[in-house]
């Protein structure tokens, strides 16, 4: 366990890095200067320019540049944001980053028990008629883009029923669009896995003598079944909440949630480098993290695998 501790911390080290390393290169090589935009529609000076350059570091090497942000990172220093100039980054993130945490879980929730419970469904029922319309349900769930789902979202529930609001996440009923959205696809994919797993597993042998003993096949598909077919859709749940991550900044934004991925897109259009690099760690350690906690729940669910085989 130690070793496997060890290579996977390495891992992460080197994977974090690399998310780093690329969004670093990729901000400072975008068209457009920053200090420029910082100013807006004032008339400055070229040594005015030249000042702030030089108080942000833009005036070193590209390389050094990302050497110092390195080191500030280590300690928790991401720098001061250049749009809202002289607040710290953290300060700027810290309460998109508690909104996102909120709609996320929920919609990650909302996603796994989705695909526990059609997944389970139309494995049990297979091939008849709840087996089909669960599985078209999921096709169409993985095949339609989620900014087409949004928009078919507010139009029927919110313009024409008139039952849900659009914007913002003040009420419990603002999440209700924004989750579903989110969770479709998720959900639409782990439940066709685990259907896949589950007929796999509902014909194995151990299957056939939990029933002959004469256990309730309620409890035959919870403790047997179902326990044995998570192990391929657990693989597959750090995919999903990548996924998840990554979708926030299209979801925030449409349906103006001032989560964290809101406050990326604006970064990105404001050319706030610190607030892009923050962002980019923050959502690469929670992934991470959660591909970390996914390989452990393997030997909870299997005891069989051993990590340093």
């Amino acid at each position: 366990m130690s070793r496997f501790f060890i290579q996977r911390i390495i891992a992460t080290l080197f994977s974090l890095f690399g998310a780093t390393l690329i969004a670093f290169f990729a901000s400072r090589l975008a068209p457009g200067d920053p200090i420029r935009l910082m100013m807006g529609d004032q008339n400055v000076s070229p040594q005015v320019v030249q000042r702030l350059q030089a108080q942000y570091g833009l005036d070193q090497p590209i390389p050094v540049q990302y050497v110092y942000f390195l080191r500030n990172a280590l300690t928790g220093d991401f720098g001061t944001s250049y749009y809202y100039i002289g607040k710290p980054v953290l300060q700027v993130i810290a309460p998109g980053a508690l909104v996102s945490l909120q709609w996320e879980s929920v919609a990650l929730v909302i996603a796994v028990a989705l695909a526990l419970i059609f997944g389970t469904l139309s494995a049990i029922r297979h091939n008849t008629w709840l087996d089909n319309a669960v599985m078209f349900v999921a096709l169409s769930g993985i095949s339609i883009p989620s900014f087409a789902l949004a928009t078919f979202l507010i139009v029927v529930f919110s313009l024409k029923l008139d039952l849900l609001p659009v914007a913002g996440l003040t009420t419990p009923a603002h999440y209700v669009l924004p989750c579903l959205t989110m969770a479709a696809q998720p959900a639409a994919l782990l439940a066709r896995l685990l259907r896949a797993s589950m007929l796999e597993v509902i014909n194995q042998e151990f299957i056939i003598t939990a029933r002959a003993k004469g256990l309730r096949e309620t409890v035959v598909i919870v403790r047997h079944a179902l326990k044995n077919a998570m192990l391929p859709t657990l693989t597959v749940l750090g995919i999903i909440v990548g996924r998840i991550l990554a979708g926030a900044f299209l979801i925030e934004t449409v349906f103006s949630i001032p989560g964290i991925g809101r406050i990326g897109v604006q970064a990105v259009i404001q050319r706030d480098y610190p607030v892009i690099l923050a962002i980019t760690v923050l959502l690469s350690v929670v992934f991470l993290l959660v591909t970390f906690i996914v390989d452990l729940m393997y030997g909870l669910l299997d005891p069989r695998i051993r990590y340093n085989s």
